[in-house]
């Protein structure tokens, strides 16, 4: 039996990496679509399997294989069936008079439970229930990155319906917490990020920092000999500017020297020399 169950999966392996063409199954042909894509070896094994789990066969009649199945909305489990669900006449008539295999009661039963079967895939089962599905990759005992098993079904991967529905169930609980760890990351990052640009933005000046201009003054001494000069400053530049101070203040010193002589004040030569005493002046008081 083990061997038997061991093929099995090997088949699964190479039938469900196909790329699924449906995300979610919305009616009783996707549902037929993928048993016709499992093999009739595989698809013989899985009835003898189902037959044995649960105790009925294809001749039992609706009614009995429901309620074997604990089947609670009967007229939801016919239609998935593709059967009409307000006929009771169908209750009394036996699944192989129906055309119904035993796997396909069982997939009906899980999709009228679930909303999907064993036969969905992961990739299906992330967008049908918008789950990520790295977390489900991790459900399935893969890695979380490897996209390779995201076309593999629950039965391929030795995971059943009501595994996954309680890690939905555990996810929803703690999706809360989830949410905040990674909203907690998230602002750290982009505050790590904003600080370590605001440190390189103010080291910025460092690395453009202008150079610094040279000096470009020429000092003399009292005596007229260079004391300092810029770099670039050649022996004739400085003989001519120092020709041309010496020849200005020439100038302005000439012009003082005519202004002094246009402006000078009115002097008298006699008080001056202090010569006030005159003879005549004496002789004249006399004859007076």
């Amino acid at each position: 039996m083990n061997k038997r169950l061991i093929f099995a999966l090997l088949l699964l392996l190479g039938v469900f990496a196909l790329p699924a063409q449906e995300t979610e199954l919305s009616s009783i042909e996707d549902l037929q679509l993928q048993i016709q894509a499992m093999s009739d070896s595989l698809l013989q094994l899985r009835e003898s399997q189902v037959v044995s789990a649960y105790g009925f066969r294809d001749t039992d009649n609706l009614q009995n294989v429901a309620a074997k199945l604990e089947i609670t909305d009967l007229a939801s489990w016919k239609e998935y069936l593709g059967i009409e669900p307000s006929n009771e006449v169908l209750d009394k008539m036996s699944l192989r008079r129906l055309g119904i295999t035993p796997y396909r009661a069982l997939l009906a039963q899980q999709y009228s439970i679930y909303g999907f079967t064993e036969l969905s895939t992961l990739s299906e089962l992330a967008t049908q229930k918008q789950l990520p599905v790295k977390q489900i990759r991790q459900f399935a005992g893969i890695d979380s990155a490897d996209k390779s098993f995201d076309n593999h079904s629950l039965q391929a991967l030795n995971r059943t319906p009501e595994e996954f529905v309680a890690f939905e169930e555990e996810f929803n609980d703690n999706k809360m917490s989830f949410g905040l760890t990674l909203l907690g990351f998230g602002v750290l990052i982009v505050f790590s990020a904003l600080a370590i640009t605001a440190v390189v933005i103010s080291q910025l000046k460092h690395l453009n920092r202008k150079p610094k201009a040279e000096g470009g003054k020429l000092v003399l001494t009292p005596s007229g000999k260079v004391k300092a000069k810029p770099a670039d400053l050649n022996a004739d530049v400085i003989a001519a500017a120092i020709t041309a101070l010496h020849l200005h203040r020439q100038e302005i010193e000439e012009r003082r020297r005519l202004l002094l002589t246009f402006r000078r004040a009115r002097s008298d030569q006699w008080r001056s020399s202090v010569m006030l005493n005159m003879p005549n002046r004496n002789i004249l008081r006399k004859r007076s």
